[in-house]
């Protein structure tokens, strides 16, 4: 199928499931979204490991991997009382809108030319620098939060509860710190250089991946096999291999160790093949929650709100007096669903997440679910190519593109920070460059 072609067929299929939002079920949804992730696989030099690629991914993974084998009749537990909800098949309409839209922006109906993959990213010694400085000054942030919230002893759950009455800063900030200036260090690396930098990500995550904070974890590994396999295709495929069989058994026996507070042998004992996406497929609860709610009447469009709200998170809260948020207008689009779904996990710090199709649709309706996937396909095809051209704006994509996969299950409050930041680490590292080189 020539381009023209495929975008003619695409616009069709997009104007269709606008029509008919919620035609085909969740089998349906799926049927679109395996369409348009094999086009953007096949569009990539890359293949899976492209930007866009991956996120699709994730974004599927997230939004039908609880529904799809529900539908199938493969598995062995009933579904959530959400998946019966008479809005389950528009929110799944606006997951296939959203996928449509996505692939016709990042131009999946293209093919890059092979030679302008062919070669790997060429190494640039001050963004390794600069982004190992940063992740130093990150991972310090992070532990000294992690140690004084107690969270290696108290559990996962310490962590909800705490925010609530302490102060976390150090914690979050860090968390968001470490990775960006892992990925920054990353795409200016020797291949030699990856592997310390890989052993780093485990070595400072991994104690929070199995202690509970799986989805960090996971989407900043997963940003890193992206530079990756700019760096080196051959280990980064090994890894990707080696990194989803780990997570298909961990994820659902973390789960169990930190929900029902038991030892990980008893959560890998109780391992399940399907149960790793039940696991993650919970983003669509969100997305039917945002639906009922707004489809009926009873919450107004947001009108841009939340991103308003992400955009004035850029600086810092450093005051040396700090003080939990309160006041439905401080809401972030999480804690909104939260409260509406599930009262108990609002009042006692927990949340069930956010969907990256539901934010869209939460502040502009439809019509913002298709302009905001288009250009976030737009986007990440241009970060995609500068992992191909350009070390310096490849580090800022790469750095963001973690943040971008954690709004696929959770809202957009960290994504401006991290790019504002990430833009002005890798900004340090050129100017040194310059420096050095009129020296």
């Amino acid at each position: 199928m020539t381009a023209p072609l495929r975008v003619l067929a695409l616009t069709v299929l997009l104007a269709a499931t606008l029509v008919l939002p919620s035609a085909g079920g969740p089998l349906g949804a799926a049927l679109i979204w395996s369409l348009c992730l094999s086009m953007l696989v096949r569009s990539r030099p890359s293949g899976w490991l492209s930007l866009a690629s991956l996120y699709l991914l994730v974004l599927g993974i997230f939004h039908l991997g609880l529904i799809v084998p529900d539908a199938l009749g493969i598995s062995t537990e009933d579904a959530p009382q959400w998946a019966h909800s008479s809005q389950l098949g528009a929110a799944l309409g606006l997951f296939s809108i959203a996928s449509i839209a996505f692939t016709l922006g990042a131009g999946a109906y293209t093919r890059v030319p092979l030679e302008e993959d062919a070669a790997p990213l060429p190494p640039q010694r001050a963004l390794f620098w600069m982004g190992v400085l940063v992740a130093v000054c990150g991972a310090a942030m992070l532990w000294a939060g992690v140690l004084k919230l107690g969270l290696l002893s108290l559990g996962y759950s310490a962590h909800f509860e705490r925010a609530m009455m302490e102060d976390v800063r150090f914690f979050g900030f860090g968390l968001m710190l470490f990775p960006m200036g892992v990925l920054v260090g990353a795409v200016g690396a020797t291949q030699r250089q990856m592997l310390a930098l890989g052993g780093m990500l485990a070595v400072v995550l991994g104690p929070l991946f199995l202690g509970g904070f799986r989805g960090p974890a996971i989407v900043q590994a997963t940003a890193l096999l992206a530079v990756w396999a700019r760096k080196d295709r051959r280990i980064a495929r090994r890894l990707a291999i080696t990194g989803t069989v780990v997570a298909i058994v961990l994820i659902p026996a973390i789960g169990v160790t930190r929900d029902a507070a038991e030892g990980l042998s008893v959560g890998l004992a109780k391992f399940r093949p399907l149960a790793v996406l039940r696991e993650t497929g919970g983003s669509l609860y969100p997305l039917v929650v945002t639906t009922e709610r707004v489809r009926l009447g009873s919450e107004k469009p947001w009108m841009g709100r939340s991103y308003f709200m992400s955009v004035q998170r850029i600086v810092p809260n450093i005051s040396r007096r700090w003080t939990p948020p309160s006041g439905q207008r401080t809401l972030t689009p999480s804690t909104w669903a939260t409260m509406h779904a599930d009262s108990w996990a609002y009042e006692h710090g927990g949340g069930i997440g956010f969907s990256g199709v539901a934010e869209p649709y939460l502040n502009f309706g439809v019509a913002g679910v298709v302009i905001f996937f288009l250009l976030l396909g737009f986007v990440i095809q241009r970060w995609d190519r500068w992992l191909a051209r350009d070390p310096f704006r490849a580090a800022i994509g790469a750095a963001s593109f973690g943040t971008v996969l954690w709004t696929v299950r959770n809202d957009a409050m960290e994504l401006f920070r991290v790019l504002v930041f990430a833009s002005a680490t890798v900004l340090a590292a050129w100017l040194a460059t310059r420096i050095w080189a009129r020296r």
